[in-house]
């Protein structure tokens, strides 16, 4: 099977080297790699002149403006042609390894969409404790989804996994609206029509100073919980559709009286004034649809 390596980067050169340079340690070497700069103000030009001679295949663009992560990520993942397609992030470091197990693991599960493993994260023990029990090697969509995102507004998948093309070409796009948190969209997606495979070793250390995400946010909240019901409505019918939209909304209402308290102790005064105006909404099942008032 050929391997796809595709990396969104923006504005981290002084960090993709050390990426790269992992990226070219693999044991099992990509087919193919394209780099998708999303016109940083720090160009990554002259680092990626001295890598991209170290793979067969290297494609390297920089956007003439900004397209945000899911805009960037989309563009990237269409040139893809290998038969697996790796979501790299442009200042990770990758385990030797990394390829080839990913890889491993969706030849021995034809039914698998995508794969993904631990990263530094899980160096974090109650990152650990949040997600006990560790995920099976290979999980039913379905169950993974119930397991890990029903009564959740985080995600267990980061952005780095490996995805089968054919999977990439029933769901794509990522979806705008959802912005830095598209990818956990489409993962939601793969498990309304594949399973979910799992290295159980941690092979990604995470960049330590993410450009995306930012302080506290109540609108990136709702919109989170807006996005699991949106899939709760995809995969769930009848009766299940019923208890899972009860529990997330259970979980969203717990979560708010939480976030309520915390910004109250840190004496944010703008952000309580949006929880007010975020209150939870009621939302009920209408001939298997989704109605929040």
């Amino acid at each position: 099977m050929r391997i796809s390596v595709c990396i969104t980067h923006y504005n981290r050169p002084e960090s993709l080297g050390a990426t790269l340079a992992s990226l070219a340690a693999q044991t099992r070497m990509p087919d193919e790699v394209f780099l998708w700069d999303d016109c940083s103000p720090k160009d990554p030009t002259a680092v990626v002149e001295e890598w991209k001679d170290r793979f067969p295949h290297f494609v390297y663009h920089r956007n003439s403006e900004n397209r945000g992560m899911p805009g960037n990520l989309n563009d990237v993942i269409q040139q893809a042609t290998g038969d697996y397609v790796a979501n790299l992030h442009d200042a990770d470091i990758y385990h030797p390894q990394l390829l080839e197990k990913w890889a491993a693991a969706l030849d021995r599960a034809p039914d698998a969409g995508l794969v993904f493993c631990r990263d530094s994260r899980w160096d974090n023990p109650r990152f650990v404790q949040h997600w006990t029990p560790e995920p099976a090697e290979l999980t039913d969509g379905v169950e993974f989804f119930r397991r890990h995102y029903l009564g959740r507004v985080d995600s267990i998948i980061w952005g780095t996994v490996m995805v089968r093309k054919t999977i990439y070409d029933e769901l794509l796009p990522f979806d705008l609206q959802y912005q830095n948190w598209a990818d956990v969209d489409l993962w939601m997606r793969v498990c309304g029509c594949a399973s979910i495979g799992y290295v159980p070793e941690q092979l990604i250390a995470l960049d330590d100073n993410p450009t995306h995400g930012g302080g506290f946010s109540f609108a990136r909240m709702r919109r989170l919980q807006e996005m699991v019901l949106s899939n709760v409505e995809r995969i769930f019918l009848g009766a299940e559709l019923k208890f899972a939209v009860d529990l997330q909304q259970d979980a969203w209402r717990r979560l708010w009286f939480r976030w309520m308290l915390g910004r109250l102790k840190r004496w944010q005064w703008g952000e309580m004034w949006n929880g007010i105006r975020l209150q939870p909404k009621r939302c009920r099942v209408v001939k298997e649809t989704v109605n929040c008032d």
